[in-house]
């Protein structure tokens, strides 16, 4: 990936290695290129501070403003571009990408998938519902065709009253999963919903209840279902045959 080339408004990108205007290269110090380099290849995603600090900085520690002294620097260098460039406060940067300035096989549709909601009343139980979660995150990552934002940004709402426009803005996505837990003496109910973040309105939803044995296996069961039901229906051509994962799995005793 990091071969091809990206386009960011009048400018071009090899990730890692040169910006360049016109064919000339960009005078740009290795860390902004860096930074400029994990931003372009989220597509239009957030991009977390914690990230870009992983990225650049590779574990060390290092004051927060460091990443802000070569946004600054990148911000000169882009130029015009640099209106494509967005600060999402307190949580990161996004480089807002149009998708007509990408070549065609870099179109995807995308989706973010946020912490299931813990709604038990007992924060120790949080687990259930954030378990469920990364291993949709993990199984949607595995679609070739989709852009889904790492857990550390979807995340990062974690907690937070947020209208779904604004995370659809903020991450660069078109659909979020939400969903949410509840628990019962030995019984867990898990409601899960698909989201047109843009339109603001639900395309899919189901809810069921499963005995709270196995865990592991009941989270990574109950991804799956959900990620099969919903996929079809992330395609610019849905099937019309709607799997509802709810009836599909077993009570784990």
């Amino acid at each position: 990936m990091h071969s091809e080339k990206i386009r960011i408004g009048q400018l071009a990108l090899e990730p890692y290695r040169q910006l360049s205007s016109n064919g000339q290269p960009v005078l740009l110090g290795q860390k902004a290129l860096t930074i400029l380099s994990v931003l372009a290849e989220a597509r239009g995603a957030l991009v977390t501070k914690g990230e870009l600090m992983d990225a650049v900085w590779h574990g060390l520690t290092v004051e927060e403003n460091a990443i802000q002294v070569h946004i600054v620097s990148l911000r000169k260098a882009l130029g015009d571009a640099a209106v494509l460039l967005a600060t999402v406060r307190g949580l990161g940067y996004r480089l807002d990408i149009p998708d007509n300035i990408l070549d065609a096989h870099d179109r995807h549709s995308s989706v973010a998938v946020l912490n299931f909601v813990n709604m038990t009343g007992e924060p120790k139980l949080d687990y259930l519902g954030d378990g469920i979660s990364e291993e949709l995150i993990n199984i949607l990552s595995g679609e070739p065709d989709l852009k889904v934002p790492a857990r550390t940004s979807s995340f990062a709402y974690k907690d937070r009253h947020v209208d779904a426009r604004q995370i659809s803005s903020e991450l660069g996505v078109s659909f979020l999963v939400e969903g949410s837990v509840r628990v019962s003496e030995d019984q867990m109910r898990v409601t899960a919903q698909l989201i047109d973040a843009k339109e603001g309105i639900h395309k899919w939803s189901n809810s069921s209840d499963h005995d709270l044995c196995d865990v592991l296996t009941l989270q990574t069961t109950l991804a799956k279902n959900i990620a099969k039901s919903i996929t079809p229906l992330l395609r610019p051509e849905p099937d019309k045959e709607q799997i509802f994962w709810g009836d599909t799995l077993p009570n784990f005793r």
